[in-house]
Formats: C-alpha cells, structure tokens, sequence
C-alpha cells in the first residue's frame, strides 16, 4: 500500500475482500454466458432429440428471446439502485435456478420458447448489471484491472460450458441435467445472501483496497448509496455519450458474436474437421483468459477509450486473418486475435460508462448503455445468415462487412467525452 500511485492503481492487490468479490463476478459471468449464450450451442439438438421437435426451430427462439432479454437490462439496471447488488442477485439467480430446472422438464416448444426467454430476460441482471455494478462499487480507480480478472469467467464457460452441459445430458439425460445445473445455480444464489457485500465498508476494507488518509470512505459509500442520479432515462436518452457507448460497444460486441458463433463453420470450411475445428475454438478461449487481463491492464495503463480502439483494430485484423484462413499459418495467427477479443468487451464496457459518468450515476447510464449494446450484438446472427446466403457460403463478404462495422463502433467510441460528468467527489 505504499506503492507510488500509479503502481498502486495498476497491480492486482486487491485485498482479501477485493478477490472474493472479483471471483464471485467472475462466476455470475460464467453462469450467465453459459446459460443464456453458449448454452444455445447444446439445447436445440438436445431438446430436438428427446422430442422430435425441429431443431432449427428451436435455434431460431434463440434471436426472439435474447431480444426481448435485452429488456432485462433496463429493467434490472434502475431496480439495482434500489435493492442493491446482493439482493438482486440472490433473488435472481433463485428465479433462474428453478426456471432452469423447469426448462428441462417442458413438453412443447411454446414452452420451450417461454422459459428460454424468460431466463434469459432474469439472467441478464446478474450477468450484465451485477457483475459491473459490483465491480464500480470496489474498484472505481483500479475498474479496469479487477475487470480483467472477472470477465475471464466468460472465456472460461466458452471453453468448458457446452462439454459440461453435454455431458450431463448425454449420461442422465435432459431433464435430469437441467435440474443438476439449476440445483446448482440456486445455491449459489442462497450463498450470495452471506456472500456479497456491497460496498468495501460493510467490511471494513477500503475501495481499491488503497488507504487514503482523511477520507471518510464509510461515508462516501453511504453516499453512492443514497444518490439520486440526476441521469434519468430521459436525460440519457438525449445525452450524446450515452449513445455513442451504447452504439459503439453494440457494434463492437455484433462483430465479436459474428466472428466466435460463425468460427467452427468458417474453420470446417477452409477443411479442418470438426474435432479439431471445436479444439481451435477452445484454444482461443484459453486464450480468451489472457485477454481478459491484457484489455483490463491496457485501460489502466492508456485510459478505456485508446484501449477500447485497440480492441476494434484487433478485431479487424482477426477478420482479415479469417478471410484468407485457407493458409495454416493465417489459421493459427486468427485464433490467438479471436481468442483476445473475447472477453474484452465486457470489461472495456462497463469501464468506460464508469469513466464517463462516475461511481455515483453508474448505475443509472450503465441501466441503459449495456441494454442498448446487448440489443445490437443481437443482430450478427441475422446479418452473418443473410450475406452468406448472399454470397454462397463464402465468408469474405460477411467478413468484410464485419470489417465496416468495426470501424464505424470505434469512430462512435472516439466521439465520447474524456471527462467524467457524472458527480465525484
């Protein structure tokens, strides 16, 4: 604690507190992304098997449901200010456990569309609103390191989720693997009650884990807490920044779901097998963990706006790198820039929103920024289908077009402000 500012600001010592706090984000991101995401790779064969219903069909609730999930944000973004990152959470990982657990017991793809959605919708309040808001109420200063650590838990759930889920369904079956998975969510709900503390106060422990003579931070906590954001939904929607984070992470974010959910095709089509297509994806997911920290660590050393436009320019560079994988090496280059992107989104996000509109009016910009992002990232599956139907199956032109989508999200991210407006203090 007597490193020089900076040093203190840039290093992963974040206290015992800090780190259990860090890991307990880090799960809500595993869960949410698994559930709600990379789950979606597993129920339509496994449903459609048990069934006999059409598994396109199914895939095709996926588009419906995240869209109307992506209301969860908004929702649960304003009630968070008013309950608090704990209840929230333990309430709606329950509501999502048993929701789970039901989703494997129903008979008609009505059903099957209507819980899909309706955990999607609950699940997005402790994967997009929790996680942020936890981590802008410990780590104001050092927001971008401590997200690098728990935005690992999506890499980590990208690489592991689907054989978990696979497995457990493949040797007791949907409805008995459902109900394990959903047992476990719920408990790690009921354990979020004792588990979570909202602010470093309620134990004792300082934000960013940094002493600071003569600062009151119990107080200062109190203060977050009992903050009547002068952001309202109104104001932001006519606030600048706020749509241009909005739009410019969502951009951002549709070339990123474009590039992951299309890379075991694009690899089987330059001639991997499949086997080793899905190894090529759960390498850069491995990866995945290692850029998590590298995007947290480059926003702490340059600020969240340059690292936020070093992202974009990866990801262009991993497009191009798909367009010409017919060539091993291309191949190879492409999944360790894939691999980098994929958690990065999640951190430079809520990082940026906690630049521009500080600690106290987080949540309020944050209720709608990520909503607006989430909505738009939907989308990539309905551009990626449409220009490989165009084009015959050749990803060049879905690529390419990736490609003008990226620039376009970074030109919108350049255009936020590069000053907190929101109260400090």
């Amino acid at each position: 604690m007597n490193q020089a500012p900076d040093k203190q600001l840039t290093n992963s010592n974040f206290g015992k507190w800090g780190w259990s706090m860090i890991l307990y984000s880090m799960l809500l991101y595993y869960f949410w992304a698994g559930l709600a995401v990379d789950g979606l790779n597993v129920y339509p064969g496994a449903f459609a098997a048990l069934h006999g219903w059409d598994p396109n069909v199914l895939l095709g609730f996926a588009t419906p449901a995240g869209i109307i999930g992506v209301l969860g944000g908004i929702v649960f973004g304003r009630l968070v200010m008013k309950t608090g990152v704990r209840i929230l959470c333990t309430f709606t990982l329950v509501l999502t456990g048993l929701l789970y657990i039901w989703f494997g017991h129903v008979n008609s793809p009505v059903l099957f569309l209507v819980c899909l959605t309706l955990f999607t919708f609950i699940s997005n309040a402790f994967g997009l609103i929790g996680t942020s808001t936890l981590m802008n109420n410990w780590f104001p200063r050092k927001k971008g390191i401590a997200l690098g650590w728990a935005t690992m838990g999506a890499p980590l759930c990208t690489a592991t989720f689907v054989a978990i889920l696979s497995g457990l369904f493949g040797k007791f079956g949907v409805p008995t693997g459902c109900t394990i998975v959903g047992v476990v969510v719920v408990i790690f709900g009921l354990a979020s009650l004792v588990w979570v503390k909202d602010y470093p106060h309620d134990v004792g422990a300082y934000p960013d884990n940094i002493k600071a003579e003569g600062v009151d931070f119990k107080a200062q906590a109190e203060a977050v807490r009992s903050h009547k954001s002068a952001f309202t939904v109104s104001k932001l929607l006519r606030d600048k920044d706020m749509w241009c984070m909005g739009l410019g992470f969502g951009l951002l974010w549709m070339v990123t779901v474009g590039i992951v959910s299309q890379f075991v095709p694009r690899m089987i089509s330059v001639g991997n097998s499949q086997p080793a297509a899905l190894m090529m994806l759960t390498a850069a997911a491995v990866v995945g963990l290692f850029g998590s920290y590298f995007w947290g660590w480059l926003d702490q050393k340059v600020g969240t706006k340059p690292a936020s436009v070093v992202y974009s320019a990866s990801y262009i560079i991993a497009l191009l790198l798909l367009i010409f994988a017919k060539l091993p090496i291309f191949t190879y280059i492409a999944i360790v820039f894939v691999g980098l992107g994929i958690g990065g989104l999640l951190n430079l996000m809520p990082s940026m929103v906690i630049s521009v509109y500080g600690k106290y009016d987080f949540t309020a910009a944050n209720s709608l920024v990520s909503p607006i992002a989430s909505l738009l990232q939907k989308f990539a599956f309905l551009i990626m289908a449409v220009l490989l139907g165009v084009s015959g199956g050749d990803y060049a032109l879905p690529y390419g077009v990736f490609i003008v989508i990226d620039v376009i999200g970074a030109a919108l991210l350049l255009c936020v402000t590069g000053k907190c407006k929101g109260k400090q203090d």
